[in-house]
């Protein structure tokens, strides 16, 4: 399972007001934009989101089919 530990906030930013953080999943190009009020609550923003959107699963697979 995905966890804190899998990312690494890469950019924090403002747009429009509102602080904006890129958080990336280690190992992998995929990046997660999410609002927040510091890096520690965008974390748990992007594991939220990489859990709804089992990208664990995903990247099993993926994996597999490189494997065979």
């Amino acid at each position: 399972m995905i966890g804190a530990n899998d990312f690494e906030v890469i950019e924090e930013y403002e747009l429009m007001g509102e602080k904006r953080f890129r958080v990336r999943l280690k190992g992998t190009n995929i990046v997660f934009n999410v609002a927040a009020n510091d890096a520690k609550d965008a974390v748990e923003r992007a594991v939220e989101l990489a859990r709804k959107l089992e990208i664990d699963k995903v990247l099993e697979k993926i994996r597999n089919l490189f494997e065979s």
